[in-house]
């Protein structure tokens, strides 16, 4: 009886430390799991904040709210590699402010524009000239929408995170529009892109 008892309390002993020991393996992993959460919320953060406030400024530009006002009649462009080794177009030619007074003979602008056309641009304060028109305006805007698609899963993942399960559906809801807002941004952009290069001489 005594060997009995004793096999019977080892078994319990037994399973009781397998359970204690699952447990802490699964605690571990959840707290793992929130660690890994907490840091993608806070990549996103920063992120969608910087995405989302340098794209708000060259929106307000291109619809013409920051920045100053000229046009740019290009003389040549050439595709050239940036500091990362990406190629991207380069032109020159002169800048002219609104009333027509010569501003720069050999201003410079990352744009693919046509040589001997004139365009329109503006002096931004932190990235110099940028094109303006309906193209630029819904390039910045898709890109500032995806900004602040990306903070929304950043407020979503923190929400969830702190136990917030019902303002994190409604936050994800709105997550899901701006997603959406986004990539019909991109496609209009592809197709204004798409038509001043088939359509317009």
């Amino acid at each position: 009886m005594t060997s009995k008892a004793g096999r019977r309390r080892f078994k319990k002993t037994e399973r009781l430390r397998t359970f204690r020991q699952t447990q802490w393996k699964k605690r571990g992993e959840e707290r793992g799991e929130r660690f890994r959460s907490a840091v993608a919320a806070l990549f996103a953060l920063v992120f969608g904040v910087v995405l989302t406030g340098y794209c708000g400024l060259m929106l307000a530009g291109a619809v013409g709210l920051s920045g100053t006002a000229g046009r740019l009649h290009v003389d040549s462009c050439a595709v050239v590699r940036t500091y990362n080794n990406k190629p991207t177009t380069e032109c020159h030619g002169q800048l002219l402010s609104p009333g027509g007074r010569l501003i720069d003979t050999d201003a410079v602008i990352e744009a693919d524009a046509r040589i001997g056309s004139t365009i329109a641009v503006r002096d931004q304060p932190l990235t110099g000239l940028e094109t303006l028109g309906f193209r630029a305006i819904a390039g910045w805007a898709a890109l500032t929408v995806m900004g602040l698609f990306v903070l929304a899963f950043a407020i979503v993942t923190a929400l969830t995170l702190c136990g917030w399960g019902a303002a994190a559906t409604a936050g994800s809801r709105y997550g899901a529009a701006l997603g959406v807002a986004a990539g019909a941004g991109g496609l209009v952009y592809f197709l204004a892109v798409l038509y001043e290069h088939v359509f317009q001489p």
